[in-house]
């Protein structure tokens, strides 16, 4: 039979778990399976190509990347930012493979030199 203070403890052990399970999730559970995934980015400031939607969805859960595939090496985390720390995001940036460019340049995933490729990304709506 548990005492009064063991009981105390044992409550006090389980709260302890429960809320390092809800902060840090299970063991072996990605980032993404706990934090939602943001929503599409649309780029407009496109020129006269049409804007441009990054979806996290398709990145993460769909090509099996991790947010740190990108985060925040190659992109910095707020929107934004990463313009003003490496300058703007343009297609001839990223030709020299920054950015997007970084994994899409024809090897590892389609590349941003290819004009036939531009629908992918360049969108009308």
């Amino acid at each position: 039979m548990i005492g009064r203070r063991g009981r105390l403890h044992y409550v006090t052990l389980i709260f302890l778990v429960t809320a390092l399970v809800a902060f840090f999730g299970l063991p072996g559970e990605s980032f993404a399976k706990k934090k939602k995934i943001p929503e599409d980015l649309v780029m407009s400031a496109t020129g006269d190509a049409a804007p441009v939607t990054l979806s996290h969805k398709n990145h993460s859960k769909e090509q099996g990347l991790k947010c740190t595939a990108c985060h925040p090496k190659v992109f910095k985390m707020k929107n934004g930012k990463t313009a003003k720390k490496y300058g703007p995001l343009t297609m001839v940036a990223m030709e020299e493979g920054k950015y997007c460019g970084k994994c899409h340049d024809g090897k590892e995933s389609f590349g941003v030199k290819d004009e036939k490729e531009c629908v992918k990304c360049h969108v009308k709506k």
